[in-house]
């Protein structure tokens, strides 16, 4: 019946399966996505419909296509309209055709083996034929084929007579010269090649979906389980970075409450040693200047947790000026004379004539050199040689210089480099020095003491400047600690560490 106020399909009356050869339907995947793929999502609709429309221009046989919901994807009809119309104007033939609308876009023969389909005939004489698309077991929608006029009828269907409101069966019969006729066999072999087609469209858009979906599923689950570690890592890293900010205000708390105890030690063994609280024997001087030195040791280290303790809670602040390298070198030097001459180290300053003024924190730039002193005081054997030098470099930096199109550039850098005579630093272990607390021995029976803490302020302290600092060894030759601090970009310096 036609959809302009009726429907377009007779009512069914006998139904039997035939078999049709040629199926291309084989063996077919599993489905992984464990759910009923709709024809809607599986074919190309508009596509499909000019497959459909070129068979009906063929052959002059409707075509409908039905999803498994009774959904109606594609409808293409020819020569039934006035067939179907005049039927559809008898108030019986109306009941009649809407209960075949109904039970056409319930149908399902999920009993029907591949390459068979369902026959239908009519009351009115016309004929269809109703065929499942079918993918893996499962029937993903049908399609409905006819009307047709079967060659061996030459009338139309007995009640048809028995309509009343003066429906003319001889009326309905003239509508029929508009109507395909054929016989059983050639409509058989339309509809097994329209089944060739259809089920080959049908493979291939599965296969297609099925590619996406894997696809799509993998990279799901790809990103399911990166969330879940990212979720995971970030749980680690805020318990950590809590447990990091609970270990440097403890150190810093620790360190500031010991500052003051230990500073009137120091204080008290100078003024015992002074004699400001009598003469005291030569075996209790030795004892108050051991007092007196691991006191200033202790300080030392208790100076280096508060400063690691501000560099990490982002609270040094750089205090900038102009800056002289060689009074600095000197200054920085004199800090550690008393323990190089105890082991008869020579130190020497070598300074490139007219340098330029560095703008720069000047306590931590002496701080940085003090401590490159002290390690190279304390790993150089007795008789050894000790230099700080300053000179202008300029070539590109080693670690964070960004590469460009032509290479890294170079930049004009100030570089004070602290050379000592020592034991040298293994290979392996040079790009670990800087880590805090690390020591290149850390056994427990270790000859050289101290807190791992000096050359990571250092590396802070450099980087704060915008700078660098690497280190070059040999073991049983010496090592050599150079500082980068660039002389352009003074001016863009941050003011905290």
């Amino acid at each position: 019946m036609s959809s302009h106020g009726h429907p377009s399909l007779p009512v069914m009356e006998e139904t039997q399966s035939i078999d049709l050869t040629g199926d291309l339907t084989g063996d077919l995947p599993p489905s992984v996505l464990e759910r009923r793929i709709s024809l809607a999502e599986l074919l190309d609709i508009n596509a499909f419909r000019e497959v459909c429309a070129s068979f009906v221009d063929l052959y002059k046989i409707g075509i409908k296509l039905f999803d498994v919901d009774g959904t109606k994807l594609v409808d293409i009809r020819v020569g039934n309209g006035d067939w179907c119309g005049y039927i559809f104007q008898n108030s019986v033939g109306r009941q009649r055709c809407t209960t075949l609308v109904t039970r056409i876009k319930q149908f399902e023969y999920p009993g029907l083996a591949d390459g068979e389909v369902v026959e239908q005939r009519c009351f009115s004489g016309l004929k269809y034929i109703l065929m499942p698309i079918n993918y893996g077991g499962d029937q993903l929608g049908r399609v409905v084929y006819g009307p047709f006029l079967p060659a061996d009828v030459e009338a139309p269907g007995e009640e048809v007579f028995a309509f009343p409101d003066g429906f003319e069966p001889t009326r309905l019969w003239a509508y029929g010269d508009k109507i395909r006729r054929a016989p059983d066999e050639m409509i058989m072999k339309i509809l097994t090649n329209f089944r060739g087609v259809v089920d080959t469209i049908t493979f291939i858009a599965m296969k297609a979906l099925m590619t996406q979906q894997l696809h799509l599923e993998s990279i799901t689950a790809s990103y399911n389980d990166l969330s879940a570690s990212n979720q995971k890592l970030r749980e680690s890293l805020e318990r950590l970075t809590e447990l990091d900010r609970l270990k440097s205000n403890f150190l810093a708390m620790i360190s500031h409450e010991l500052r003051t105890p230990l500073t009137s030690v120091i204080g008290y063994s100078e003024m015992l040693l002074e004699g400001m609280a009598g003469d005291i024997t030569d075996e209790q001087r030795d004892y108050v200047g051991t007092i007196k030195d691991k006191g200033e040791s202790l300080l030392d280290l208790i100076g280096s947790l508060l400063d690691m303790s501000k560099i990490e809670a982002g609270a040094m602040n750089l205090n900038l000026s102009d800056i002289q390298a060689r009074p600095l070198l000197e200054a920085a030097q004199s800090y550690v004379v008393p323990q190089a001459s105890k082991k008869s180290i020579t130190l020497e300053i070598e300074t490139a004539p007219d340098l330029p003024t560095l703008r720069a924190d000047r306590d931590k730039l002496r701080q940085c050199v003090i401590n490159l002193l002290g390690n190279a005081v304390k790993f150089t054997p007795q008789a050894g040689r000790i230099t700080v030098a300053a000179d202008v470099f300029v070539g590109p930096r080693r670690y964070s210089g960004e590469e460009g199109r032509f290479g890294t550039p170079d930049e004009r850098f100030m570089r004070i480099q602290v050379r000592d005579s020592g034991i040298g630093i293994p290979a392996d272990k040079l790009e670990k020095v800087f880590s805090s607390f690390y020591q290149v021995d850390n056994s427990v029976t270790r000859e050289y003491g101290g807190t791992g803490l000096g050359l990571a302020i250092v590396k802070r302290f450099v980087e704060a400047h915008r700078g660098e600092v690497w280190v070059e060894s040999q073991e049983g030759r010496g090592t050599t600690f150079s500082l980068l601090f660039p002389l352009e970009l003074q001016a863009a310096l941050p003011l905290t560490v």
